[in-house]
């Protein structure tokens, strides 16, 4: 192949190309003088040939067949008798004729060999291509059924998380009601406020959900003329924080709607939250305006709910300040990251 390889850095030169083919000529014909008193009468192309076959090779087809026209037209002027002339007779034709089928069939049998080896050459660059595409799509087809399992063991995470929690929503319902209507009544409403939470984390992929989102979605049944006041700058909750926020506001609405702010028509309710340190997160609900409250005398689901099972998934704390004017709830923890919540799957 290296012969080959040389032959298309001459072809691609021009000097180099008809170089070749006069530097090829001229040794022949002079080689041919050399040996011409050596030689029997009847071999006036024998250094001819070569010549024509070589540069043929190495140059190409265009200044192979200029050096054998220069070498056929030196042979018959020199060394075809009558010699030093151009005359015509039989014995002429003949060796002419002879000379034309031989370097015509080397020239095509070249020009044949080279196509195969380009043809050769462009069949292994097609199959080198072939293979690196084949390796493309194995390889992504391996990361397509990667994702795929990360996917199945993601949404089992997910409907597990989200089982578990409506599990409890409704086990405490049953458990701190004595009507079995109004259960399934309480039931239902906090299951709802989680579907709404979970339509919030399906628009991200269940990665995290932003606060102004939840907070939205969680008071949107309750809001009739504009009665809240949303506020804060933009935080992302990991899904468990998203789902446990989603319900204390749900409560926390019902409770306003029963017996707070919302159970007349000029209480108002304030929802704000900030950021404090690396990962810090405070929430704040603060009604005014409502009837006078003051504290439960018992405590059921809804309180536990709001007071110590939400702020264990923000691994905080929270309190209910029962003012005459109207209840503050303050939730203090952690906002957590996706990333951190990814990696514990």
């Amino acid at each position: 192949m290296r012969l080959f390889e040389r032959a298309e850095a001459v072809r691609a030169s021009a000097p180099l190309r008809w170089g070749l083919a006069a530097g090829a000529f001229a040794v022949a014909l002079a080689t041919r003088f050399a040996v011409d008193h050596l030689l029997p009468a009847g071999f006036p192309y024998l250094t001819f040939f070569p010549a024509v076959i070589l540069t043929t090779f190495f140059a190409g087809t265009r200044p192979g067949l200029a050096c054998a026209a220069a070498c056929g037209l030196s042979a018959w002027f020199w060394f075809i008798a009558p010699f030093e002339s151009f005359a015509v007779n039989p014995f002429v034709l003949v060796a002419l004729g002879f000379y034309v089928c031989i370097i015509w069939v080397d020239v095509v049998l070249i020009h044949v060999l080279h196509a195969a080896v380009i043809e050769l050459k462009e069949e292994k660059v097609r199959s080198n291509a072939l293979l690196e595409s084949q390796k493309l799509l194995l390889a992504d087809q391996k990361e397509r059924e990667r994702q795929r399992r990360i996917l199945q063991r993601e949404l089992s995470h997910r409907m597990k998380n989200t089982l578990a929690m409506v599990q409890a929503v409704v086990s405490q319902s049953l458990r701190n009601a004595s009507d079995p209507a109004k259960a399934a009544e309480l039931a239902s409403a906090r299951i709802m406020a989680l579907a709404r939470a979970q339509d919030a984390l399906t628009a991200t992929s269940w990665s995290a959900a932003e606060v102004v989102d939840i907070v939205e979605a969680s008071v949107a049944p309750h809001d009739e003329g504009g009665r809240f006041e949303i506020s804060g700058p933009s935080v992302r909750l990991e899904a468990q924080r998203s789902l446990g926020l989603a319900l204390a506001i749900h409560e926390l609405a019902t409770n306003a709607t029963k017996y707070g702010a919302l159970s007349n028509t000029s209480g108002f309710v304030s929802i704000r939250w900030d950021l404090s340190g690396s990962d810090g997160f405070r929430f704040v609900w603060a009604e005014s305006g409502g009837p006078a409250i003051g504290e439960p005398p018992r405590s059921g689901f809804g309180s536990r709910l709001t007071l110590r099972v939400v702020p264990n998934y923000f691994a905080g704390s929270a309190i209910a300040d029962y003012a005459r004017d109207g209840l503050t709830y303050t939730l203090t923890g952690t906002r957590g990251s996706p990333e951190a919540e990814e990696s514990g799957h």
